[in-house]
């Protein structure tokens, strides 16, 4: 009697439920235009049969739903599949691209770095010349008029020595403007250095720092090797050619001189040996070393047979 009593209240909650479901379809579909059932009218009766049709309907959507998820969820694996491969050719694509654009624009930046070091050598040559034309120059010119005037008497150096002040006025003038000019020259020599460096660390051109710094076989090139016993062994001592690195690979060597990384030992010296002077092969030292004979051109065929005696100083000369 219970259970046929649950089974009584559950169809009936299940009844109310899909009356609600159907009033509000209802009103969804006529976007509330119809007006809803009466609630005094009496309910239809819903049986056993009703139930197994509401069932089977959503039986059958839920299988319309699920063939549906799986064709969806087919073609998301197809398409990942196909991003996949795509993802693939990109990223096998991408290293010829960089290398293209590697070998495309390494032109420039071989233009820009030799534009670079020719621009400081410029400048260094600018620098030496201005030495010498303002400055040494002018210099050893007013050397010259002083000298010049000193070898006057003092009676020309009085009549002559007001034009020799105004020459030495004209020549540090001279100079001077010399001077401005080589000035002026560098200042704008620097304006075009400083926006080279600009474009530079724009395109991530970089210097390799070479002096004093230690020798890196994959960047350097060493050409020339000393024995420096001032700088630490297996360091640049002097920049020959400048190199460049371009977006961190290598864009040019740089040629440098480097320190002697094996230095010799010097010879030591064994205890109680004598120590036996070195002979040159052109004095002879004999006795206590007070004279000596010059043999320098008997190799030749010819004995001057020259005598010096060191304790007074006279020469004799026999000629054989």
């Amino acid at each position: 009697m219970n259970d046929l009593e649950d089974v009584e209240g559950l169809l009936d909650r299940l009844r109310h439920w899909l009356d609600a479901a159907r009033i509000e379809a209802g009103s969804l579909d006529q976007l509330g235009t119809a007006a809803g059932p009466d609630p005094d009218q009496p309910r239809p009766e819903l049986g056993l049969i009703d139930l197994v049709e509401e069932f089977t309907a959503l039986r059958h959507e839920l299988k319309l739903q699920t063939k549906s998820g799986r064709a969806l969820l087919e073609q998301v694996e197809s398409t990942t599949a196909a991003l996949r491969q795509a993802i693939e050719q990109f990223r096998s694509v991408e290293p010829k691209e960089a290398q293209a654009a590697w070998a495309a624009g390494k032109v420039l930046a071989e233009a820009l770095a030799d534009l670079d070091e020719a621009l400081d050598r410029g400048r260094r040559t600018i620098e030496k010349a201005r030495t010498r034309l303002a400055e040494e120059s002018v210099a050893a010119l007013e050397a010259a008029i002083e000298e010049l005037y000193r070898r006057h008497s003092w009676l020309g150096r009085r009549l002559i020595g007001g034009y020799h002040q105004e020459v030495l006025d004209v020549v540090r003038d001279a100079g001077q403007a010399r001077r401005e000019l080589f000035d002026s020259l560098l200042e704008g020599y620097g304006l075009i250095q400083n926006r080279l460096a600009r474009v530079l660390r724009s395109e991530q051109i970089e210097r390799i720092p070479a002096e004093g710094h230690p020798v890196d076989p994959e960047r350097m090139t060493v050409l020339e090797v000393i024995d420096d016993p001032s700088r630490p062994p297996g360091t640049v001592a002097r920049e020959l050619r400048r190199g460049f690195t371009w977006k961190g690979r290598l864009l040019r060597y740089a040629e440098v001189q480097a320190v002697s990384a094996v230095r010799e030992a010097p010879p030591t010296a064994v205890p109680g040996a004598e120590v036996v002077p070195e002979d040159d092969g052109q004095v002879q030292a004999i006795g206590h070393g007070t004279t000596a004979v010059a043999d320098t051109d008997a190799e030749n065929g010819i004995d001057l047979g020259i005598e010096t005696d060191r304790t007074t100083g006279a020469n004799q000369a026999d000629l054989v």
